[in-house]
């Protein structure tokens, strides 16, 4: 061996392990990506704002043309106006916000054609459920089902309106999720959540829980018991026709 060889021996056995070069041309490899990017504070504070917000809207904190103040909503989140900006482009797509060309955002508030847009998809949508679920209408279902119409008369005679809306949210969820219409039923959970405001207002302003529902909601359930699923489905769109009515002469 010669004196150049022993040098370059030497020196590559000197050089720190966690330093040595691999691969054919002496350039380390670089370590492989994770497929799962690990949650940053950007996107908690995102996620938070956005929930924050939508359940504000939701449940008539935020009425119908209010303005929402993003840095309120940061500091409330605990994050900055970044994402919770983002949360609420988000909230924009879905139709619960709106952001001005001067960037403020509000409630949004719907046009008569809107409301009649939604009441029809709502009708639409809602009878395909029960029609799909015919076959998955089980008894238990049904005693379900009888437990909601008996607990929003109830509340109906004691003047809470929102236990009454509360029992009729789930009164329709039911319907819908024994469709298994995964897609369908997102849509028809966005349309509901953005139109809880106007249906506790129709309520409260009509002195209480709606009689004229309670008897539609009645009409859909003997038919459903009676297995009779397109006459059910007949009812349930004509449910909704009579309360696009009653909202359309109450605000």
């Amino acid at each position: 061996m010669t004196a150049r060889e022993a040098r370059r021996r030497d020196h590559a056995k000197s050089r720190p392990a966690g330093r040595r070069l691999a691969g054919p041309m002496g350039v380390a490899p670089r370590a492989a990506a994770s497929p799962v990017p690990s949650p940053s504070r950007q996107q908690t504070g995102e996620e938070q704002a956005y929930r924050d917000v939508r359940r504000a809207i939701v449940e008539g904190r935020l009425a119908p043309g209010e303005r929402i103040v993003a840095a309120s909503v940061a500091a409330a989140a605990g994050t900055s106006r970044i994402p919770v900006m983002q949360a609420l482009r988000r909230l924009e797509s879905e139709g619960f916000v709106r952001i001005t060309s001067h960037r403020d955002v509000v409630v949004r508030r719907l046009s008569a054609d809107e409301f009649r847009e939604r009441f029809l998809l709502l009708a639409a949508l809602e009878a395909l459920c029960i029609r799909e679920a015919r076959d998955r209408i089980t008894p238990e279902i049904l005693g379900r089902l009888r437990a909601l119409q008996k607990e929003m008369a109830a509340s109906r005679g004691a003047r809470d309106v929102a236990r009454a809306t509360a029992a009729d949210g789930e009164f329709h969820r039911l319907l819908w999720g024994a469709s298994r219409l995964r897609e369908v039923v997102q849509i028809l959970n966005n349309i509901w959540d953005r139109d809880e405001y106007y249906r506790v207002i129709v309520h409260a302003r009509r002195g209480g829980f709606a009689r004229e529902s309670i008897a539609e909601h009645e009409l859909i359930l003997r038919a459903l018991e009676a297995r009779d699923y397109e006459q059910a489905a007949r009812a349930l769109e004509h449910h909704r026709m009579h309360a696009m009515g009653r909202l359309a002469h109450t605000t």
